[in-house]
């Protein structure tokens, strides 16, 4: 590196080699602002500035070469060869040119160094094809290393130059690639410079043609000077028009932006409108606007359709006068046709406030209603929707007759029928009339709603209110309160006679049969008959005094009618205070089981005892169970009370010798509940007893309720190893067919027939053996109740039957006393009896 610098100050004039750094300081500045132009540019545009910063920083190398060597001082003369100088700058031109393009182009992340890489061989290329060019008396040699060194320089500040080109494009990137690309160009051709060494030899001379170094100065720094300037000036030139065309394609830009804008605003309202039209044209209602003149601003098609208006109707501006009037006069309007009618509605719209929301609704002559809703607007005018509600109020109609009327048979319901109540009541206030009111129940309609199915008993009711209506006067109202109840209220004037008659004449109509298409049926009914205003002034007491009059009438042993009477009421009360009582002797322990045995009327021995229930009331002492145990059937007591009475049955049954059977029995309400069989298991399982020691006793009355029902307890109960016994046999109508039905366990001959064994009349004891001996011929336990002679107990015991059980052997006795009477045996009881 010292030869370097020896040569820079010794062997150059400094002030050329000034002149040499600024022409490349200058010919750096114009190319790296075309090559910016470059950038910015497309297609050949880009070319073309390629190709002059390219001539332009070739015209810059090749300056800086000569004047550079024009400030060298070898020693000896020194000439140019034409030719060669020409071809340094062909290839510092083409050279570099390829290097920016290569850097234009490629958009990898080396274009910078393979650019720079080129425009450092064509400065290279330049500067050794230029020293080839230099013709001196003598023989130049060459420093390899520096050489190499030369060229690295060359190419490695020229990647810089491109880079810092590539990544700033203002001025201060201008000049700061501008000096890099300088130093390039100044660093290699010294340190080439460097690497030169001339040896005279006054034996060689140049004959060929050549330039002196004082003219190839002279015109290389002008042409250089000129080039570049021209170059410089094109930019600058090329800057302002980019600059003023960049304005200008701005503005144009922003025009048709703008442009762009008002054809989407205005395709966004004809978008709107279409939909708006789309909208009003597919609604429901029929929809008009009419402006502050009372003139047509807008309507859709359906208003158009509603109304058949024409053409000429249907323009903005039409007047309202003359759209009304053409409702009015074509008859589209349910009103006369003529031009007064018209004038008429016309007054009566125009009576209708026009600052605040209207409605009315119009019928058409094809009996169309239509619903018009009128919407004021704030300018003046208004808008009207148009809406088909015809079959929206018949739905509510139909909706309201539904809310009033029952379902099967069209007859008022009981909201219907208290709504009629008050006002006739009303009606009655005022003296002169009364009002009956007959509450009716139907007497076996359950066996037939039972026997032949839901269908035959819905035919029933149905017949049963046309024959109603039939039998009433036009007057009077028929209701259905539910199930086979039913109310007749009419005005009377003389309540114990027409009420009366009223009452007799449905019994008679209701008592006919009924056919029913495939069966014939015959019912009876019971009624209850109270009297407004003497037996109540409101609906709720009339209707509840008609009801206890029909508990009555249903006490008294149906098909018959009853008035109401004050002493029902106390009746009621009393049942009402007893099922309250009955409530609190469940909870308070006020109920025990009283055991009857059944003995074995040939060895005496006591086979078993039958649960029976008492009720010892802590005021009215000892209840018997014909009082009680229908009204806990009614309220559902039974159910929980039942359940108490399985429990505590089979728990002091435990106690009892192992061949010793408890009999319990079941009511209907019992076998609804889902409960029933869970119950019987839970029972069992707490107290330990066998399943074969517990009977379950069931009545033919308990079986007809829901025979198939019943009878599957009943199969689940004996499949746990439970014993059915089927109580009170002969008294019924199904009996026979029950036990064909189920094998029941133990018959239970009914304490009638056991009276008649014994009774004064032939054919009474003639038919009581006959049933016992029957009962015994079917093979199961028999069991005669209400034995209490002698006579009777010898007659069983000749028949056959196998177990007995009444006042002969012993009452029903409390817990306590059974283990006496087990160890003393039966035949100490009938003694003690």
């Amino acid at each position: 590196m010292f030869r370097v610098f020896s040569c820079v100050t010794a062997e150059h004039d400094w002030r050329l080699v000034v002149l040499a750094g600024l022409v490349c300081f200058i010919a750096s500045i114009v190319a790296v602002s075309i090559f910016h132009r470059a950038i910015a540019s497309r297609a050949w545009a880009r070319l073309i500035w390629i190709a002059i910063a390219g001539a332009a920083i070739g015209y810059g190398i090749w300056a800086t070469h000569f004047v550079a060597m024009l400030a060298y001082e070898p020693g000896v003369s020194t000439n140019y060869g034409l030719v060669l100088t020409a071809l340094s700058l062909a290839a510092a031109m083409i050279l570099t040119s390829g290097g920016f393009g290569v850097a234009v182009a490629n958009s990898g992340r080396w274009r910078a160094a393979a650019g720079g890489g080129i425009i450092g061989a064509g400065i290279a290329s330049m500067h050794y094809i230029g020293m080839w060019a230099l013709e001196v008396p003598g023989r130049v040699t060459w420093s390899p290393g520096l050489v190499l060194i030369s060229i690295v320089l060359g190419m490695v500040l020229g990647y810089a130059a491109l880079a810092v080109a590539l990544g700033r494009k203002d001025k201060w990137g201008t000049f700061a690639a501008a000096l890099l690309l300088t130093l390039a160009i100044v660093s290699h051709h010294f340190t080439a410079m460097g690497a030169v060494q001339i040896v005279p030899d006054p034996t060689l001379a140049n004959d060929t043609l050549s330039l002196s170094p004082a003219f190839l100065a002279a015109a290389i720094a002008g042409v250089a000077l000129s080039v570049l300037g021209m170059s410089f000036v094109g930019v600058l030139a090329d800057r302002r028009l980019a600059t003023r065309t960049s304005r200008f394609e701005q503005i144009i830009s922003e025009l048709s932006l703008a442009r762009q804008q008002v054809e989407d605003s205005q395709r966004e309202i004809q978008d709107q409108k279409l939909r708006l039209d789309t909208a009003i044209n597919n609604m429901v209602e029929a929809l008009c606007m009419f402006d502050a003149e009372k003139r047509l601003v807008v309507c859709n098609e359906r208003y158009a359709r509603l109304y058949r208006l024409p053409p000429e109707l249907l323009r903005a501006g039409t007047p309202h006068v003359d759209i009304i009037r053409h409702r009015v006069v074509t008859g589209i309007l349910k009103s006369d046709t003529s031009e007064g009618a018209a004038v008429q509605f016309l007054s009566k719209l125009a009576a209708l406030p026009f600052d605040a929301v209207s409605s009315r609704i119009d019928e058409f002559a094809d009996g169309r209603l239509i619903c018009v809703t009128r919407q004021p607007m704030a300018g003046g005018g208004w808008v009207a929707t148009h809406l088909d509600v015809t079959e929206q109020r018949r739905s509510e109609a139909k909706i309201a007759h539904m809310a009033q009327h029952d379902a099967l048979t069209d007859l008022p319901n009981r909201v219907l029928l208290r709504e009629r109540m008050e006002h006739a009541i009303a009606v009655t206030r005022n003296g002169g009339l009364d009002l009956a009111v007959l509450m009716l129940d139907l007497d076996r309609f359950k066996e037939v709603n039972d026997t032949l199915g839901h269908p035959a008993g819905d035919s029933l009711l149905r017949a049963v209110s046309a024959r109603l209506r039939e039998c009433t006067a036009e007057t009077a109202l028929i209701a259905r309160l539910g199930g086979d109840e039913f109310a007749v209220i009419d005005y009377v004037t003389n309540p114990a006679v027409e009420a009366a008659a009223l009452a007799e004449n449905i019994r008679k109509a209701l008592c006919e049969p009924f056919d029913l298409g495939d069966h014939r049926v015959t019912v009876g009914t019971s009624i209850g008959i109270a009297i407004a205003p003497r037996d109540g002034n409101d609906p709720d007491v009339i209707m509840k005094s008609a009801d206890l009059a029909l508990y009555s009438a249903k006490s008294g042993g149906r098909g018959a009618f009853r008035f109401f009477e004050p002493e029902l009421d106390a009746l009621m009360h009393a049942r009402r205070n007893l099922e309250r009582d009955m409530r609190n002797a469940i909870a308070g322990r006020q109920f025990e089981l009283h055991y009857q045995p059944f003995v074995s009327p040939v060895t005496g021995k006591v086979n078993g005892f039958e649960a029976l229930l008492r009720w010892h009331h802590p005021q009215q002492g000892l209840v018997m169970p014909s009082e009680f145990i229908p009204l806990a059937e009614e309220t559902g007591l039974i159910v929980p009370l039942g359940e108490w009475v399985l429990r505590t049955a089979c728990a002091e049954a435990a106690k009892w010798p192992a061949h010793v059977r408890i009999a319990v029995n079941l009511s209907p309400a019992q076998f609804r509940s889902t409960e029933i069989v869970p119950v019987v298991i839970g029972a069992l399982s707490s107290s330990g007893v066998a399943p074969h020691r517990l009977e379950i006793e069931v009545t033919e009355t308990v079986i007809m309720h829901d025979s198939e029902a019943v009878f599957a307890v009943l199969g689940q109960l004996r499949e746990l190893g439970v014993r059915i016994a089927l109580d009170d046999f002969g008294t019924g109508y199904s009996s026979l067919s029950f036990l064909q039905k189920f094998p029941f366990d133990k018959i239970k001959i009914d304490r009638s027939f056991v009276n008649e064994l014994s009774s004064a009349r032939v054919e009474a004891r003639h038919l009581a053996r006959a049933v016992l001996r029957f009962a015994v011929s079917l093979g199961k336990t028999t069991t005669a109740e209400g034995v209490e002679t002698k006579e009777q107990l010898d007659i069983l015991c000749e028949e056959g039957c196998v177990e007995t059980q009444g006042y002969y052997f012993s009452r029903p006795m409390p817990a306590s006393d059974i283990a006496r009477m087990l160890r003393r045996g039966a035949g100490a009881a009938v003694r003690a009896a």
